[in-house]
C-alpha cells in the first residue's frame, strides 16, 4: 500500500525505550537548571534583602551581564567571599555614605511640588500625558539627578488633578513628589 513503517533498530522493548527517554529528558532538564542559576557575592546592597557580603543565586545571564560588568556582585568563590569579608567593613561604610547622600535628596525632593500646565478636554482628560521623563527633567532642572528607573509611576498620568509618586533612590530611602495637573 506504499507506506513506510518504521521499525526499531535495536530489540529493546518499549517499556525500556520510554524509560530511557525519561531519563534523558530529565538529565537535560537538570542540566538546564545547573546552567541558569550563578552564585554571587554582593558587593552593593541595591535589593532590600540583598546584604553586602551575601552570597545569593540569580540567574546566570542577570550575573554575567548585569551584576559583575557593573561592580555590584563577584562569582562565589571561596577566594572572592574571603576577600570581601576583609573589605566588607570598608563596603558597608561606602554604603552608608551613598545613604545618606540619597536621604538628602529624598528630603529636597520631598519639599519639591511639580506644577504642570496640559491641555485638557471638558471632561479633565488630558490631551497629552505626564511621562517619567517629564519628571526626571523637572528634577534635573532643580539640580537633581536621578535614573528614570527610580520613578515609580506605573502608568501615565492623563487626567487633571493631584497626584503623588513614589521614587526609590535606595533600597532604604524612598520619598515621594507632589504632582499637580493643571489645565490652562
Amino acid at each position: 500500500n506504499g507506506k513506510i513503517i518504521p521499525q526499531r533498530v535495536t530489540n529493546m522493548s518499549r517499556s525500556i525505550h520510554t524509560r530511557i527517554t525519561k531519563a534523558i529528558k530529565q538529565a537535560r532538564f537538570l542540566a538546564l537548571i545547573w546552567k541558569i542559576m550563578t552564585k554571587v557575592v554582593v558587593l552593593e546592597k541595591f535589593k532590600k534583602s540583598w546584604q553586602i557580603g551575601s552570597v545569593v543565586s540569580v540567574k546566570d545571564g542577570y550575573a554575567r551581564n548585569y551584576l559583575i560588568p557593573n561592580g555590584k556582585a563577584k562569582f562565589a568563590t571561596k577566594k572572592n567571599i574571603e576577600d570581601i569579608k576583609l573589605i566588607e567593613e570598608k563596603l558597608l561604610k561606602k554604603d552608608d555614605e551613598t545613604k545618606l547622600s540619597f536621604q538628602d535628596i529624598a528630603n529636597r525632593i520631598n519639599g519639591l511640588k511639580f506644577t504642570k500646565e496640559i491641555a485638557a478636554k471638558e471632561n479633565g482628560e488630558l490631551y497629552g500625558s505626564l511621562s517619567v521623563s517629564d519628571i526626571v527633567n523637572f528634577l534635573s532642572e532643580n539640580d537633581i539627578s536621578i535614573e528614570k528607573k527610580t520613578v515609580k509611576l506605573g502608568n501615565k498620568i492623563k487626567t487633571i488633578g493631584d497626584y503623588s509618586v513614589e521614587i526609590d533612590l535606595h533600597p532604604e530611602v524612598n520619598c515621594s513628589l507632589n504632582i499637580e495637573i493643571l489645565s490652562p
